[in-house]
């Protein structure tokens, strides 16, 4: 009489252990809101918070990223390269040049570096969470319109405006009203950021790294000895 309780043990476990083991056989990805990062080998996070995530992605000659889930995001070229692009049943070859960007909404995709050279690129990648509404005129008055000696837009659409700022050393920007934006460092520096609701504070800028700023009113100095060359990724919404 115990046989049949022993034999549905049997299949249980044999059944778990199966299902262990295909779930052990998945490519590692990972799993964010809004996003999929696949081939942990080619992807190196940078930063994340609430509203946004920014990965620094590396594909050698031949390389590829396999189909996977894109947020709305603005791609950075560190690097010229040629890819493979993949939606769906079409493909298409892009090159692209160091310091261009483009921008693309959410779908499902994938990618194949087909160059003879390193494709190096960021991603800045939108999350759900909403935006605080900003005041005034934060938008209107962004460091793009009042700073043209050193910093200029280099993209711009209804979600997102990327500007490149190089400010020599010793050099300072005016007060200005900066929104929701992700600060790229290109270069190390050495910077002082005042703030009407931060105060004043002096930082050592890894070149690769990102930081977070909301809404208020500031000015940069650099404070170094080298240019200060860093992306601000102005999210609209």
């Amino acid at each position: 009489m115990r046989w049949p309780t022993f034999s549905i043990l049997l299949v249980a476990l044999l059944n778990l252990s199966f299902n262990c083991e295909r779930q052990q056989k998945k490519p590692p990805e990972e799993v964010t809101q809004g996003a999929v990062v696949p081939t942990p080998q080619h992807a190196e996070p940078i930063f994340d918070n609430d509203y946004v995530k920014a990965v620094r992605f590396t594909l050698e000659p031949g390389d590829k990223l396999p189909p996977h889930q894109g947020a709305r995001r603005a791609i950075y070229s560190l690097s010229d390269y040629k890819i493979k692009w993949m939606e769906g049943d079409r493909q298409t070859e892009k090159e692209w040049k160091k310091g261009q960007v483009h921008w693309h909404d959410a779908v499902q995709h994938g990618v194949e570096n087909i160059g003879d050279t390193k494709a190096e690129y960021l991603v800045v990648a939108r999350k759900d969470a909403v935006l605080p509404l900003l005041e005034g005129d934060e938008i209107s008055h962004a460091i793009s319109q009042l700073d043209v000696v050193y910093s200029s837009v280099v993209f711009e659409n209804a979600d997102v405006r990327v500007i490149e700022a190089k400010l020599p050393r010793g050099e300072k920007q005016p007060m200005h009203s900066g929104g929701h934006r992700l600060i790229y460092a290109l270069t190390a520096y050495d910077a002082k950021y005042s703030s009407d609701k931060m105060g004043t504070k002096e930082s050592e800028v890894k070149a690769g790294t990102a930081h977070w700023h909301g809404p208020d009113r500031h000015a940069v100095e650099n404070t170094g000895q080298t240019s200060a060359n860093f992306l601000i990724f102005e999210f609209m919404k």
